[in-house]
């Protein structure tokens, strides 16, 4: 949460941030981004998603009470004789009101209000309050501000898509893409601080084979490269291997296999994976729904301590459960495991 917070602050940086209102445009332009993400993230359970919406929540409201704090202080030192004027020539009446209490609940659902007040510049002896002339706003305030906010906007929605390794996959924050790049890191890049042990990438093409009708070809786009596997039917797949050293560094710990991938042309698609670790047992039969965006894939393997690989182990992978034909791009298949 530290990137959206650093967002939300750097957004502050640029506007006028000692104004409710823009704070909270700012607070919901954040919400309604990492909500986009967690939805597209098929990856994140339910609990998960609930945790990081928790987590962006307390942020927001520790950033709007370090502001409340500091306005509150302003008020103590500033002298006042009576009742103290709050007016501002330039925005009106309301530029100075305590800002809308956050909803925890759903910051989306909080209304907009509008906040425009008629200027009143008090009391100027000797001129009847009636013959004043209203003061008329600067034309570059009024094109300003909306501009502003949009450019405001544009940069926290910029900066949310870079904190969640990009859009096109949905706001996850996955371990093997950097920055809005479809491109796999390198090994020991990982956010997180964990250690990632390469199985197949794109440039190692010799550890792909072919069963059955199936197909696997290494393709381009933009700097990104991928292998795009096609099952025709049930028995058509595509094997990805693993090396015998990889599964002996697995022996006596749990692993965490990550399979990173997208379907092809909008289309979704249903993908199995099938593992042979050899000695070490397989990781039965799993299927996963692929969409469009670039996705993880995880799952869990335990490795009993005392047993030896003995020999190269294998990945499955089938590209279409239905039969159809509809192929998967995968972007790298890789393994971590729990820090002791």
């Amino acid at each position: 949460m530290e990137s959206i917070e650093r967002a939300i602050r750097n957004a502050f940086a640029k506007s006028d941030a000692h104004n409710p209102a823009t704070r909270q445009r700012i607070y919901e332009a954040a919400w309604g981004a990492h909500e986009r993400a967690l939805t597209a993230n098929a990856a994140l359970s339910e609990d998960q998603k609930q945790q990081r919406r928790q987590k962006i929540k307390d942020a927001i409201s520790e950033i709007e009470a370090e502001f409340k704090s500091v306005s509150v202080a302003n008020a103590k030192r500033e002298p006042s004789l009576g009742a103290p004027d709050l007016s501002d020539p330039v925005l009106g009446e309301g530029a100075y009101e305590a800002g809308p209490a956050l909803d925890n609940a759903d910051i989306r659902s909080t209304s907009k209000k509008k906040k425009r007040g008629s200027a009143d510049l008090g009391y100027e002896a000797g001129v009847s309050r009636k013959d004043r002339k209203k003061k008329r706003r600067s034309p570059l305030i009024s094109v300003g501000i909306p501009v502003m906010v949009i450019v405001i906007l544009g940069l926290i929605g910029f900066s949310l898509y870079n904190s969640f390794a990009d859009f096109t996959r949905g706001n996850g924050s996955s371990p093997l893409l950097t920055d809005n790049r479809m491109a796999p890191i390198k090994e020991g890049e990982d956010p997180e601080g964990r250690t990632w042990i390469n199985i197949f990438t794109p440039t190692e093409a010799t550890r792909m084979s072919v069963q059955g009708g199936a197909t696997a070809e290494i393709m381009r786009e933009g700097t990104n490269s991928f292998a795009r596997v096609l099952s025709k039917g049930p028995n058509d797949s595509v094997t990805f291997d693993v090396g015998e050293g990889v599964l002996n560094q697995l022996i006596g710990k749990k692993a965490t296999f990550d399979i990173v991938a997208r379907s092809d042309d909008g289309k979704p698609t249903q993908m199995s994976v099938n593992c042979d670790f050899a000695g070490l047992g397989d990781c039965g039969r799993r299927r996963y729904d692929v969409r469009d965006s670039v996705s993880d894939f995880l799952f869990d393997q335990d490795f009993q301590a005392g047993h030896s690989a003995g020999r190269a182990g294998k990945i499955t992978i089938n590209s279409d459960l239905s039969g159809a034909g509809k192929p998967v791009d995968i972007f790298a298949i890789r393994v971590t495991t729990a820090a002791e």
